[in-house]
């Protein structure tokens, strides 16, 4: 029973917290923290198309380069992956070290994810136009999320190898 217990503790806790984030956006939104959110990630894909050999600039949430544009915005940053990484983690039964130890290598890890995202789309929007959509929203959208939830596996599987 304890094992059942445990098992709806943890549903209730990842739905809850995707459910308040959710709830808070709004907040968020106005107090600015979506439009930074934003912006930073315009910057980091204007910077790394440019170390990629891609001249490139941010303007705000617009991010032009000789080859192609797009504007940012919520969808395109790594937050909704990052709540549900931290989400999955913070509901897994595990000392707080540990959930640390995964906010520590998850974050940057699925930043560094949709960055691999967002330049792959600016090359894909100037190589094949017509496919952008396509893999933006059926490609990319459930790759991103999978991402974040394999991320979750792999610690959830080290935690319970270290406990073996």
């Amino acid at each position: 029973m304890n094992e059942r217990k445990a098992l709806v503790r943890a549903w209730l806790t990842l739905v809850g917290t995707v459910g308040a984030f959710l709830v808070l956006q709004p907040a968020l939104i106005s107090l600015g923290l979506v439009r930074w959110a934003n912006q930073i990630t315009a910057q980091l894909l204007a910077f790394t198309l440019s170390f990629l050999g891609t001249p490139s600039s941010a303007h705000g949430t617009l991010v032009r380069s000789e080859i192609f544009s797009l504007e940012i915005i919520f969808e395109c940053t790594a937050i909704l992956p990052i709540v549900l990484f931290l989400a999955a983690v913070f509901a897994t039964p595990s000392p707080k070290r540990a959930k640390l130890w995964a906010f520590a290598w998850g974050l940057p890890a699925i930043v560094l994810f949709n960055l691999v995202r967002l330049v792959s789309l600016i090359y894909i929007g100037h190589l094949a136009p017509k496919a952008f959509e396509t893999v933006h929203v059926f490609v990319w959208q459930p790759l991103t999320i999978l991402f974040a939830l394999a991320l979750w596996l792999l610690w959830v599987e080290r935690r319970r190898a270290s406990l073996l």
